[in-house]
This record gives C-alpha cells, sequence and structure tokens, in this order.
C-alpha cells in the first residue's frame, strides 16, 4: 500500500552516493501538485545539518520525482470520480 494522498508536505530518506562516501540525507519538500506537478524543496539535511546550498537541486528534485512516481495512485484521493 502506498501513500495516501502526496499532497502537501513530505519528508523522505535518502542516500547520496560520491565516490568517496555515501550520505544520509532526509529531502523535505512540498509538493503542490496540479498540472505541472508542483515542487518546492524546503531543505536537505544530513545529521541535522541543513545541506540544501551544497547539493544539486536538479538531482534532488530527480529524486523527489522518483518518489512521486513510485507511490500508489487512487482516484479517489484526488476527486476523481468518474
Amino acid at each position: 500500500m502506498g501513500t495516501a494522498s502526496m499532497y502537501g508536505h513530505q519528508v523522505i530518506d535518502v542516500e547520496l552516493d560520491s565516490p568517496w562516501m555515501t550520505l544520509p540525507v532526509k529531502i523535505e519538500f512540498d509538493y503542490l501538485g496540479g498540472e505541472e506537478n508542483l515542487v518546492e524543496l524546503v531543505s536537505v539535511t544530513a545529521y541535522g545539518y541543513d545541506i540544501t546550498a551544497w547539493v544539486n537541486t536538479d538531482y534532488m528534485f530527480d529524486l523527489v520525482q522518483e518518489y512521486t512516481d513510485e507511490a500508489d495512485y487512487h482516484y479517489g484521493d484526488h476527486g476523481d470520480y468518474v
């Protein structure tokens, strides 16, 4: 069973890999949805430190997109009672 609703404030745990280390991070974002699937990146933290300015935001958005794409979709969550 997936996430009941993807809209609103979300936090995901991921690991960022580089040739010399793997860093566990939390990506905090607001999923606003709509036709454009708007996402606002709130922060990226590692061990309690905000590292948002140090990471590639395009890559963070790609990870968020993967996360939302994998969520279960139920038409009732979105008012699509057709």
